[in-house]
């Protein structure tokens, strides 16, 4: 191995195109969003490969292939911020409330049952802490 073929490998790396980031999977479609007082996003639900992500601080927080679920999620999120007195508002699209409708007609309920009896499965999984509520701000 020659003396220079570092400082060669070097220069033509240094010289060559810079290659993008390639993700996995498809592009993230927002669905939803949870806005602050100041209407500054900061969190909602996003459909990529079959899913539905949460995503919070800019990171996915959960995933789930119900969209009652995502919305439940959100739904949760928004009591826990309003406990801790930020008000944080819900604004959900069409096909994500749709797509939660169907699942909850499914189930013989209407959304916003569907949505209340999903939150009583979260409770009786995980009950309340007595702790306030994490900020969602950095």
């Amino acid at each position: 191995m020659s003396r220079n073929s570092k400082a060669k490998r070097d220069a033509r790396l240094k010289n060559e195109p810079k290659r993008a980031i390639r993700r996995l999977g498809g592009s993230l479609q927002p669905h939803a969003q949870l806005l602050d007082a100041d209407d500054a996003t900061i969190g909602g639900v996003g459909w990529r490969d079959n899913e539905w992500l949460l995503v919070l601080g800019g990171q996915v927080a959960a995933r789930s292939e119900s969209a009652a679920m995502a919305l439940a999620m959100l739904k949760h999120i928004v009591e826990l911020q309003a406990r801790a007195g930020r008000e944080v508002r819900l604004e959900a699209s069409p096909p994500l409330l749709h797509a939660a409708g169907r699942e909850a007609a499914a189930a013989g309920h209407t959304l916003e049952t569907y949505l209340t009896l999903l939150e009583q499965e979260r409770m009786e999984r995980d009950p309340p802490a007595p702790t306030a509520a994490p900020s969602l701000r950095h």
